[in-house]
């Protein structure tokens, strides 16, 4: 079984005189291998991506001396690797990292780190054993909030602290800030350009510090330790297909507006996670949509591939239209194939998918925007006080840059998935509050004559044992006599249940499992492919640029 892999050739660039800033250029390509990360020849620094649940983002570092590939993710905080390092120094300590999507646990050991042209002499990372999943080179570079690294908690001191704090720390005139940009190409062996900086600003794309600074939502102090990068998406800030708000709700007990949602931001996901009544909301009054359960994704929602699906979220009083070539995504780009719907229509999957997994009783937030949103902002995140040791007092806050002109996108859509020809206009939504179908009033009609007879002969059963108990004689009942047998009691007669009209109703999100179910209906046939890698579809343009509304 093949796998697609998205490798990511990572350049350093140091920018300025006053100010030491890091610049890590990426791009990508699908590859097929198996179920590992390798590395190209000598000379060029690359990696190969297998990840069956997330998107990810590889650049090469090194640990003692050997080099490792190592996956960016913003929505952890540690570093680990698999394989051994060599010159590391054992700690008493050992400590473990979950994710949405598995696992691993080690020994905390510490060495010399050298990563983008920083040298941190003593740095604490967990090592784990290879294994099938965690190839000896892998491993995972977490970025997000050093409160929530359990390296540090465990360790329980400033050696344990997550990598970008260290490099904040040991380099005070870098900013507190990253960038991340994702950029689109034509061409088909480079999916994913893009670039992550760390203390500067693309050129170009300046005007992202002039837009809303929306805080950081910290989670209470007892749950610190699941501490990300997250926001509170506006009040009625997901628009739906048809141009109206969805409505939402929160989970998160501590929100004081029920109507806010808590979103967090996460590179390390390609199919954001949303609310299953938001996600239904935006697909399935599309004709031929479907939820269904496809073999190594889970639950989503299929749609034939024509429709154009648009929403725009809001944060800050901006909307942020997402381009409809990131709303859905042609299945063969992940590795799966002959998805069709009950109508036998070649469909698409929906991005935006239903929450994969479990978040628990009382949850920290409600929704994941990963790569699919991504793709449609240029992110700057500044950890203000998150850093240990900083003298800043600001608070962490995210801005965006919208990048998605939505006539652009448009056209665009009718390019790759119309074949030029805009047949966007023949389909449509269906009508929330369309009339019932002639063959629905005939059964309806039906049932009421149905009824009424029902009633009618009830009724007159009723009202002949009423007229017969008062014709009883005056001597006593049988029943009422001693030692009287009392006559059989009439029953009456058997209630019939009409035959209910189908009613859509949206699962019960299942706990997470690393299995997720084969495909099962309203479809026959199963959805198989290799565990995919989640980038998704080859993108219509290149390096967009801001976009304001």
């Amino acid at each position: 079984m093949q796998v697609h892999y998205v490798g990511f050739l990572v350049t350093l660039i140091v920018f300025g005189t006053r100010v030491l800033a890091l610049r890590l250029d990426v791009h990508g390509e699908r590859k097929h291998s198996t179920q590992r990360i390798s590395r190209r020849g000598p000379g060029v620094t690359s990696s190969d991506l297998n990840n069956t649940a997330d998107v990810s983002y590889y650049v090469d570092l090194k640990l003692g001396g050997k080099p490792f590939q190592v996956l960016l993710d913003t929505g952890s905080s540690d570093l680990w690797v698999a394989g051994d390092v060599p010159n590391s120094k054992s700690t008493q300590f050992t400590s473990g990292v979950n994710y949405a999507v598995g696992g691993v646990h080690g020994p905390i050991k510490t060495t010399e780190l050298q990563f983008v042209g920083h040298t941190i002499p003593d740095q604490a990372y967990l090592q784990i054993t290879p294994d099938n999943e965690n190839k000896d080179g892998d491993g995972i570079l977490g970025l997000g909030p050093n409160s929530a690294s359990n390296i540090f908690q465990d360790m329980n001191s400033n050696a344990g602290a997550a990598v970008l704090d260290r490099i904040f720390m040991q380099n005070t005139t870098t900013p507190n800030y990253i960038t991340v940009l994702l950029g689109r190409s034509d061409d088909p062996t480079d999916l994913y350009s893009g670039s992550i900086t760390i203390g500067e600003i693309l050129e170009g794309f300046e005007n992202v510090t002039n837009q809303p600074k929306l805080p950081v939502v910290d989670v209470p102090i007892d749950r610190r330790t699941d501490q990300h990068f997250q926001l509170l998406l506006d009040e009625d800030g997901l628009i739906g297909p048809d141009g109206n708000s969805i409505r939402l709700r929160t989970d998160v007990a501590t929100t004081a507006n029920k109507k806010q949602v808590t979103a967090v931001i996460d590179t390390g996901f390609s199919l954001p996670q949303l609310p299953r009544a938001a996600s239904a909301a935006i697909y399935s009054r599309f004709h031929g949509a479907e939820l269904v359960n496809i073999a190594t994704i889970g639950q989503v929602w299929i749609l034939p591939c024509s429709q154009e699906v648009n929403i725009t979220f809001r944060f800050g009083g901006k909307n942020l239209p997402i381009h409809p070539l990131d709303a859905t995504l042609v299945p063969e780009t992940i590795g799966v194939t002959n998805i069709v719907n009950s109508r036998g229509q070649v469909s698409c999957i929906g991005t935006f998918q239903p929450m994969s997994y479990d978040t628990g009783f009382s949850p920290n937030y409600d929704m994941v925007l990963g790569m699919a949103f991504l793709r449609n902002v240029y992110l700057l995140m500044d950890y203000g006080d998150f850093i240990l040791g900083t003298t800043e007092k600001d608070d962490p806050y995210i801005q965006f840059l919208s990048l998605t002109d939505p006539v652009e996108a448009h056209g665009d859509f009718v390019k790759m998935r119309l074949n030029g020809v805009d047949t966007t206009g023949e389909s449509g939504l269906v009508d929330s509050k369309a009339p019932v179908s002639s063959r629905t009033v005939s059964y309806i009609v039906a049932a009421v004559v149905v009824v009424l007879i029902l009633t009618c002969v009830g009724g007159f059963i009723i009202y002949k044992a009423r007229r017969n108990r008062r014709r009883r004689p005056d001597f006593p009942a049988p029943e009422m006599t001693y030692g009287a047998t009392a006559p059989p009691h009439v029953t009456s007669p058997p209630t019939i249940y009409l035959p209910q009209q189908p009613n859509y109703t949206i699962p019960h999100s299942p706990a997470y499992t690393p299995q997720h179910p084969i495909y099962s209906p309203p479809i026959t046939n199963q959805f198989q492919g290799p565990p995919p890698t989640y980038n998704q579809h080859q993108p219509p343009y290149n390096y967009p640029t801001p976009h304001t509304s």
